[in-house]
């Protein structure tokens, strides 16, 4: 009898079998349309659908060409989904199931583009969606290669981000769930590998901008030389989660070669952020950011953003540093092997860096001020004169002992176009004081300053007394001002390498600049 029964058994499932064959497979184009109901219905949009074929023996196949869908009152003319071809594999019990279960599908030529939202776009989808506790349909497993996913700006004059994912899986893909995922894809600019793992999902289908994301990713062997200006190679690793129009990022990055170019050379740079990013449009705004460079630390924070009618993006910061070394950034920034000064830096500033063709230094507009203590020059010979200058503006003899000289300076200043100017610089030693305003060509390396030495010193006392002192006591009154021994106006000028001071006559003697 348990023969019998078994042998009853397995006939009775292979006439089921051979029925779903049968029906289903003469049936295709009712699993056509129940395809596109369920993708008109669950992601509330058009379907349009090139072909369609499917094949019930030995194993469910299913395939297609040329699937696009379209959000229901979108205004993008790109599909908010392109498929050039797809399969779909099952067994026959996946069919009889509820949801009905799919083992793998696989997709060529897939492209997924984000596209904007009016208010009015958003009110009307949600009209139209459907809520469902539970999809018709789950997949074990999604597979893409060569994808691409393009995001698609609000603005009209902005161009679309486009991203090439080599390979992208998804598990346990349905309408109603997260959806786990790998994927490798390619960043732009600048341009570097990533690779992230995740979950996606559910779908929003009234706002695709509102799907939960979250996950891990790292960016390794980025080439900072694809962003104009910057160069180096970075890594990064870190987590996100959020929505797609509003991703949370903490992550670190480290460039071991890092340099811009301004002329300095390269240095290595490691930071850590806090950004949040609009996976719709690639704004992105950083609500932290700390970075390292050799011993000096800087917090910045800021957006990198599109302009209206501007093509490419807009990095703007707000940077301190509290406790840096000068001698580090003149590292960075200048072309000098070894820097001309030393000393404990204070800065503060805002950063704006616009899209274009030119070179960094010739795009950054900053606008700050900066203080540097216990500054020493590496010079042996302009220290030595700092030396001398110190000495002769207290009064004391060449061989008088002249203490240690140190210098403070600080200044407000702005760089555009590749230039920095002064309104205020001062530079202070023992016993003299220098204010100065003018400019700096950071490519040029050409100086064109102006001011005032003031000395604790007359100009008798300075030279040291003897006959050439007792004759310059006559022109004591003249240069003597505001408590001082003497106040004289001077010129910088020349190069940094070979700069030229001189007594600016005309204000000296008060017949004007």
């Amino acid at each position: 009898m348990k023969i019998v029964r078994w042998f009853i058994g397995v006939s009775g499932g292979v006439l089921v079998a051979l029925w779903v064959v049968v029906a289903v497979g003469s049936r295709t184009s009712v699993l056509r349309e129940a395809l596109l109901d369920a993708l008109r219905e669950k992601l509330d949009t058009d379907v349009e659908l090139q072909s369609f074929e499917a094949d019930m023996f030995p194993l469910v196949r299913i395939t297609g060409t040329g699937l696009k869908l379209r959000l229901r009152g979108q205004r993008e003319s790109r599909p908010l989904i392109e498929v050039a071809s797809f399969e779909v594999q099952s067994g026959i019990w996946g069919l009889l199931q509820r949801p009905r279960r799919f083992k793998a599908v696989t997709l060529e030529g897939l492209k997924i583009s984000i596209p904007p939202r009016s208010p009015h776009d958003r009110e009307s989808a949600r009209a139209a969606a459907v809520e469902s506790t539970e999809g018709p349909v789950v997949i074990d497993e999604v597979i893409a290669h060569n994808a691409q996913l393009v995001l698609i700006p609000r603005r009209a004059d902005k161009d679309p981000k486009q991203f090439d994912i080599y390979d992208l899986h998804l598990e346990s893909v349905g309408f109603n769930r997260a959806m786990p995922f790998r994927a490798a894809l390619t960043n732009p600019v600048p341009k570097g590998l990533i690779n992230t793992t995740g979950t996606f999902g559910p779908w929003r289908a009234a706002e695709p901008g509102d799907t939960p994301a979250k996950g891990a990713y790292t960016f390794k062997n980025v080439d900072l030389n694809t962003i104009k200006g910057l160069a180096g190679t970075l890594s990064s690793d870190g987590e996100f989660s959020g929505k797609l129009a509003e991703i949370d990022v903490n992550g670190k990055t480290s460039t071991p070669d890092f340099s811009i170019d301004v002329g300095g050379r390269p240095v290595p740079l490691v930071t850590q952020f806090h950004a949040v990013v609009d996976g719709t449009d690639g704004d992105t705004y950083l609500r932290r950011v700390d970075a390292k460079f050799l011993d000096t630390a800087l917090t910045a924070t800021g957006a990198i953003t599109g302009r209206p009618g501007i093509k490419g993006r807009t990095i703007q910061l707000d940077v301190q540093i509290d406790g840096g070394k000068i001698d580090d950034v003149l590292r960075l920034a200048v072309k000098s092997a070894n820097p001309v000064m030393s000393g404990a830096l204070a800065l503060q500033t805002s950063l704006l860096i616009p899209p274009g063709p030119a070179r960094i230094a010739d795009r950054m507009e900053l606008e700050g001020h900066f203080a540097i203590a216990e500054c020493r020059f590496t010079d042996p010979a302009v220290h030595s004169r700092l030396v001398t200058l110190s000495r002769h503006s207290q009064g004391k003899d060449t061989d008088d002992p002249a203490g240690r000289v140190l210098s403070n300076m600080r200044g407000q200043f702005s760089v555009n176009a590749g230039t920095v100017r002064f309104k205020t610089l001062t530079f202070e030693v023992p016993g003299a004081a220098v204010h100065l305003a003018g400019d700096y060509g950071l490519r040029s390396e050409q100086l064109n300053f102006a001011g005032t030495f003031s000395m604790q010193a007359t100009i008798s006392e300075a030279v040291g007394g003897g006959v050439k002192g007792a004759l310059l006591k006559a022109v004591d009154p003249i240069f003597k001002k505001g408590g001082h021994g003497a106040v004289v106006p001077i010129r910088i000028h020349g190069t940094r390498e070979k700069p030229e001071f001189g007594l600016d006559v005309k204000k000296s003697l008060g017949i004007g600049s």
